[in-house]
């Protein structure tokens, strides 16, 4: 498990000195990455990290309180999310089609983790964020 989590760390970092470099390049592709994590080694809480520029804002304007839905709602959600979202990273007619997608790293999310409220109520809103600013994730 901490093997896989550094991995994924690296993974992220690539992915953001690769964006910062595209960013540089080109300023219409926007920056967009979801990262899932546990907190520390010995620790089954997790966190979220999500680099986009308006999400912050938007999260906070439109979001409703933690306890509007239940966990097992927004993990049933997320779950039909990612799996959508992780098509459309792998879909080489769909990166071509559109180029300047915000899909563009996997999200690994795990239906028999236990996430927790936060980082399940946070993901469904960037989910839904995306769906407001970008169009819909679920086709």
């Amino acid at each position: 498990m901490k093997k896989l989590i550094y991995l994924v760390l690296i993974f992220a970092i690539a992915g953001i000195w690769s964006c910062g470099l595209n960013k540089k390049m080109s300023t219409t592709q926007t920056e967009n990455q979801v990262s899932l994590s546990s907190q520390s080694d010995d620790s089954t809480e997790y966190e979220i990290l999500i680099i986009d520029p308006g999400f912050g804002s938007w999260f906070i304007t439109h979001r409703k309180p933690k306890w509007y839905h239940e966990q097992s709602f927004l993990e049933n959600w997320n779950l039909q999310y990612v799996s959508a979202w992780n098509l459309k990273v792998m879909s080489g007619a769909f990166q071509l089609a559109y180029p300047n997608n915000p899909f563009i790293e996997r999200i690994e999310y795990r239906p028999f983790v236990d996430y927790g409220l936060d980082v399940n109520h946070k993901l469904y809103y960037y989910f839904k964020y995306i769906e407001a600013t970008w169009g819909r994730v679920l086709d």
